[in-house]
């Protein structure tokens, strides 16, 4: 560890070496009062600077040489920091309740860079977006006890998505990312978004640690019609990409994608099944909310106040479903990778 900076109240922001670290920094997440995602897997870091060139830290919070909470962000530009891009969660962990979040981010934030994003489950300043939620679903220790907090209506959408005669595999390999990724692309069109490059998710199965990573894949006979790319961390699980063909969605695609995740992260013992984030009174959300999980507020918290996001502009999202798939896929990741 390195010291970088002296804070007030007697509190330093050291410079963690995760390599040699580790064991300290997941002792602070599993133990904290505060709920840990996968945005707080370290490994995250190496990825984004090896995958997208973005130089990233891991700080522990020390005060009188004890660890009081840990940090850590990514810098797409740099000016400018966010914890953390490409997820939808990130900010300060605490080891214990000595000191609030927000008496901890007053300390740190002095020593952030000049502009600075920090998303999670609570504001850290008074410019934040709040159009989001997040949904979780506290998994039960069988798959009988799973299935047996759904209603009757939800059960029964997943037994016709098996008598549909649909087949899931679960891998970790090049080739299947590289099968989710078509499927993806197309479905990414159809919503009217660019996608991200096919580097990014080559680049996450090659440096994701400290956890694991899966892609589930959904046959029709021999026609793969749907996919996701499941990351874990500790005791936690997130769905962090999900695409079905939407052709076959009648089929009930997402029903069996959504009930393999689960299924598969209670075989593995995991504790928190995360459906990621939607946007309120989405379809999408409507469809989650079939789960009984639990919905988390999501707030997305600024330096200063955002002018108009490119991503709410609607009429962009028409425009970019009138592109040919080829175009899309050619002019879209160098877009996607840096609307993180």
């Amino acid at each position: 560890m390195v010291k970088i900076y002296l804070l007030g109240n007697n509190m330093e922001l050291i410079k963690a070496n995760i390599d040699k670290d580790f064991n300290k920094w997941n002792d602070v997440i599993l133990n904290s009062p505060d709920f840990y995602t996968i945005a707080h897997n370290p490994s995250l870091l190496k990825f984004l600077e090896n995958t997208l060139k973005w130089k990233g830290e891991s700080f522990f919070i020390m005060d009188k040489n004890e660890i009081v909470a840990v940090y850590q962000h990514s810098c797409p530009y740099d000016n400018k920091s966010v914890s953390m891009p490409h997820f939808s969660y990130g900010g300060i962990i605490r080891k214990d309740n000595s000191y609030t979040v927000i008496e901890i981010f007053n300390q740190i934030k002095m020593s952030l860079p000049k502009f600075f994003e920090i998303r999670g489950l609570k504001p850290y300043t008074d410019f934040y977006n709040s159009d989001k939620v997040a949904t979780f679903l506290d998994l039960q220790d069988t798959i009988d006890g799973q299935l047996a907090m759904f209603k009757s209506n939800h059960r029964r959408k997943i037994k016709k998505a098996y008598k549909n005669n649909l087949k899931v595999t679960v891998e970790s390999t090049e080739e299947a990312m590289i099968e989710f990724y078509k499927v993806y692309t197309k479905n990414m069109l159809r919503l009217g978004s660019p996608s991200l490059s096919k580097r990014f998710f080559l680049g996450l199965l090659k440096e994701y640690a400290y956890g694991d990573i899966k892609v589930f894949l959904v046959f029709k006979e021999k026609e793969i019609i749907g996919g996701a790319v499941l990351l874990s961390y500790n005791d936690f699980v997130e769905d962090c990409w999900l695409s079905t063909l939407s052709k076959y969605n009648y089929l009930y695609t997402s029903v069996i994608l959504y009930w393999e995740m689960i299924r598969f992260s209670i075989l593995e013992q995991k504790k928190i099944f995360s459906f990621g984030r939607s946007t309120k009174d989405s379809s999408l959300l409507n469809f989650k909310r079939q789960w009984k999980p639990i919905e988390k507020q999501l707030f997305f918290s600024y330096s200063e106040e955002q002018k108009l996001s490119l991503k709410k502009m609607t009429f962009l999202t028409n425009l970019w479903k009138l592109l040919p798939l080829r175009v899309a896929n050619f002019i879209g990741p160098t877009i996607a990778d840096k609307l993180y």
